[in-house]
């Protein structure tokens, strides 16, 4: 798992991204800690960050394992999962509450803790022809339905990831062993948010994923910019 900080600028559009990355840069002692979905990196969230909290984006979890020396030193920690973000901060928040991190709250978008899951996630049949045919073709046509539109789809390709093919490619298969292997935490989720035109993971399944939890719908795709400003901005 990769940990990416940004801090927060005023005034962004005077700035390139390797402005908006800066390890140096003295921390607040708040932070979010938001864990992207698959395929992302930090390019999609630049200017998400919020002017008195940090912002962590985890993402690329072709492994769980995380460099805490990033996440050291905050009074409060609040956490927000999105898609694939969902399991991976499943599989991995427990152990930081163990070791007494200051873990506020812990809100999930459009995803679940059973990410390949006929009935709580992403059907098996549809995660493994992902897989098998993954191509630029096909990841086009995915991030198309990922944001609903082609309007979105354009915004969201104009600060894209930054990985390649076999990148991703190795990401999801290492997903699809590590969910095989590994079994559903005890997490315990302040609040999901589920998208009633996701067309990834179904709304049908995260309500069923979420029957416990307080959650939330919401009229919007999978890609769910404008929640994601509205939460990471406005906390």
């Amino acid at each position: 798992m990769k940990l990416e900080k940004i801090i927060p600028v005023p005034h962004v559009g005077h700035l390139s991204n390797s402005n908006l990355l800066n390890h140096s840069v003295p921390s607040n002692k708040k932070l979010i800690l938001f864990f992207a979905g698959w395929g992302m990196d930090q390019q999609p969230f630049l200017t998400y960050a919020p002017s008195n909290w940090d912002l962590i984006v985890a993402y690329d979890y072709y492994s769980l394992a995380i460099d805490e020396s990033l996440i050291k030193g905050y009074n409060e920690i609040r956490v927000f999962a999105w898609s694939f973000g969902v399991w991976a901060a499943s599989q991995v928040l427990p152990g930081l509450q163990s070791k007494s991190y200051p873990l506020l709250t812990c809100s999930a978008i459009n995803g679940t803790p059973f990410p390949i899951n006929d009935q709580k996630g992403i059907p098996t049949q549809l995660f493994r022809g992902t897989l098998d045919r993954l191509s630029e073709g096909t990841l086009y046509k995915f991030r198309l339905r990922m944001c609903g539109s082609g309007e979105l789809l354009q915004h969201f390709l104009a600060n894209a990831p930054k990985r390649n093919i076999e990148s991703l490619r190795k990401e999801l298969s290492a997903i699809e062993k590590q969910v095989t292997e590994s079994s559903v935490t005890a997490l315990q989720w302040d609040q999901a948010y589920i998208g009633r035109q996701d067309r990834i993971f179904s709304p049908e399944n995260q309500r069923r994923a979420w029957e416990h939890t307080p959650h939330t719908f919401f009229d919007a795709g999978h890609y769910a910019e404008k929640l994601f400003k509205a939460l990471l901005q406005e906390i």
